[in-house]
């Protein structure tokens, strides 16, 4: 099978509502520019798996509204602190949290 190449845009519109995604990286090599196009295309009710940590990419989509579920050892801004759009969502009981050691 060959491969197939498509633009953000086109890799975005591949994950529907309510999928479950994984997330590599953390603050340095998070895929921001997947998660700004999946939250401009209005993505709704994501799972996210973090590998290995979620960061700054994790706390826009939850911020955005995008996400409904979270799979994750952490997620913080790390030397800049905690990630205040998650800690708001779980504080507010908007986000459902699978918490690994």
């Amino acid at each position: 099978m060959s491969p197939v190449w498509t633009d953000l845009a086109g890799a975005a519109a591949l994950v529907q509502d309510g999928d479950l995604v994984a997330l590599g990286g953390h603050t340095r090599q998070a895929p921001m520019a997947l998660i700004r196009e999946l939250i401009r295309q209005g993505r709704r009710g994501l799972g996210l798996v973090t590998v290995p940590t979620g960061g700054l990419n994790v706390d826009l989509a939850i911020g955005a509204g995008a996400v409904s579920r979270l799979h994750f050892a952490q997620v913080s801004l790390e030397e800049y602190g905690l990630a205040p759009l998650f800690r708001r969502a779980v504080e507010q009981g908007r986000l459902t949290c699978f918490e690994y050691p």
